[in-house]
């Protein structure tokens, strides 16, 4: 229970053809083809930054789940039972495995399942507070924040 406020303070600060046919057309169409190729890589990255802006603010969403259902839990002490801190850690890894599921590799997706993994084990401990609180935590809610700041999105982790 003494551990609930440096986990607190983690969790307030948490704070998207030619013809090549013909002989004359056939360097038309291989710079064609070459030119598609930058093309192709540029259209996935924009895609990627797209899928990453998408998925930022749906973590922006769970971390504000994460929030409130820790806060909600707060009891008079300032404490917060081990079922409620399991249930709201379990709750934010479901939500953000989910997010993942079909995601591309990114540092976005790399950094949610950082610290969706890490809320994963902390709700599997018999001190789930505590076990985050002892955790990498910080440093992986700032690595997330991170990535959704290049991706063009700010969060509050």
């Amino acid at each position: 229970m003494k551990r609930f406020l440096p986990v607190a303070v983690c969790l307030f600060a948490l704070a998207a053809c030619g013809d090549s046919s013909s002989p004359a057309a056939a360097p038309t169409a291989a710079a064609s083809t070459a030119a598609a190729a930058p093309s192709a890589a540029s259209a996935a990255s924009a895609a990627s930054v797209v899928e990453d802006k998408a998925l930022c603010k749906a973590l922006n969403t769970a971390a504000k789940d994460l929030r409130t259902g820790i806060t909600e839990a707060q009891q008079d002490g300032g404490g917060v039972k081990a079922a409620d801190a399991k249930r709201t850690f379990t709750k934010f890894h479901t939500t953000v495995t989910e997010a993942l599921a079909f995601a591309p590799a990114s540092e976005v997706t790399t950094a949610a399942k950082a610290i969706a993994d890490e809320l994963g084990d902390a709700a599997k401990a018999a001190d789930p507070i505590g076990t985050a609180a002892d955790s990498n935590f910080t440093q992986l809610g700032e690595d997330l924040t991170t990535a959704c700041k290049s991706a063009g999105v700010e969060i509050m982790f």
